[in-house]
């Protein structure tokens, strides 16, 4: 008894593996993609009140900063960012400027400040 016709035959070339990602940087192993897009945006943040900079320069700081820490936002949304950026880590930054740049995001009497 033999065997298969297809066990005798040279087996076809696998596709090699996808690439791994590169490392998390220190700042995603330690916050999480959430956290820290959220604390490189509280730090922008914190060194931009009181400055004249235009949304675009700051936009583009912001951009680079995410960039250099290897940020994906895989499931992540731009408003839970900036949420936990102005909620969470803006009050550990900079306390002295979080009350305004929790007013700047969230005006007194909007639903948005009270949600936690």
């Amino acid at each position: 008894m033999g065997l298969p016709p297809a066990w005798g035959q040279s087996a076809p070339a696998l596709a090699p593996p996808p690439p791994l990602p590169p490392p998390a940087s220190p700042c995603v192993s330690r916050y999480g993609e959430t956290g820290c897009g959220a604390r490189l945006y509280a730090q922008l943040l914190c060194g931009s009140v009181g400055r004249p900079l235009t949304v675009p320069t700051l936009q583009q700081q912001l951009q680079a900063q995410f960039e250099q820490a290897g940020l994906r936002f895989v499931g992540v949304t731009a408003e839970q960012v900036e949420g936990a950026a102005v909620r969470y880590y803006a009050p550990q930054l900079c306390p002295a400027q979080a009350g305004s740049l929790r007013e700047l995001f969230y005006p007194s009497g909007s639903a948005a400040q009270n949600t936690p």
